[in-house]
């Protein structure tokens, strides 16, 4: 039997970084990559992890350079997985960015680097990870309550992306409408929050719901989840939560038996979004 392997985005830190450790002690005999967008943060975290774990640490972790908003190097990482092992079993979409709260990034560049990396740029690593995914695998995209809909967004928004036939052309529609709204003041008139964060979001969990329709007869379980209020990098550690306690939800959907399909997760719990 071949060694089942992971493949975690954006993880030489933070919650990424704890899935990756989490990983590593609680499967035997898996490959882990852990992905970085400057390879030598990779590999300096991952050696971090195998001190720490020492004697608990059961599977093997690879470090390999990645930025998800890159096809070049998301096609290197297909195609080293493809010649090492033939295929992959589990993808957990971690990688994400957001300005700080007191930025002062004019609306329309917030935009387009949020949704450029927590929409574009899970879509884009995905589509080009996903036809290497072994039959019985899992995907888990790390999305965010900031993605749930109702309040924040106008019925007609949230009926499009709830449409259980939602596209990939709807998704792309409801995120390039709002990016053209930033460039004036015209979001909440027209039905959207000001936070692109929460756009990216929202339109992260569509996508996820899409992934679970095409890879549903390949029996790949797919889900989104929501790691709750974090202190990592990304929120100014402010969160109440260890990146230890972030990634149990992920962790649960990427290990446990008795998982949801095409959900979206809160504290191992099914959620409204």
């Amino acid at each position: 039997m071949s060694k089942r392997v992971f493949v975690v985005t954006g993880s030489n830190r933070g919650i990424g970084y704890a899935i990756v450790k989490g990983i590593a002690e609680k499967v035997e005999n898996a490959v882990v990559y852990m992905t970085a967008r400057k390879l030598e943060e990779g590999e300096k975290a991952s050696e971090e992890i195998r001190k720490i774990l020492g004697e608990r640490l059961k599977s093997e972790i690879k470090t390999v350079q990645l930025d998800i908003t890159d096809a070049e190097s998301g096609k290197r990482l297909a195609e080293h997985i493809q010649k090492e092992h033939g295929g992959f079993d589990v993808l957990v979409n971690n990688a994400g960015f957001a300005f700080k709260v007191n930025a002062t990034d004019p609306a329309s560049v917030q935009a387009d680097v949020t949704i450029g990396i927590n929409y574009y740029g899970t879509k884009l690593i995905s589509s080009i990870l996903l036809p290497l995914i072994r039959p019985n695998g899992r995907v888990v995209n790390i999305c965010s309550m900031c993605g749930q809909m109702p309040g924040h967004f106008s019925q007609e928004l949230i009926d499009v992306l709830h449409n259980p036939n939602v596209s990939y052309a709807d998704v792309d529609k409801f995120v390039e409408d709002y990016k053209e709204l930033a460039k004036g003041d015209g979001r909440k008139a027209a039905g959207y929050p000001e936070s692109a964060y929460r756009v990216s979001k929202a339109a992260a969990i569509a996508l996820t719901m899409i992934q679970a329709r095409e890879l549903k007869e390949k029996n790949v379980t797919v889900n989104g989840c929501c790691p709750g209020y974090v202190a990592t990098n990304m929120s100014s550690y402010k969160g109440p939560l260890t990146i230890e306690e972030g990634a149990d939800t992920p962790l649960y959907l990427a290990l446990e038996e008795d998982v949801p399909h095409g959900a979206f997760v809160k504290k191992r719990q099914v959620s409204e979004w």
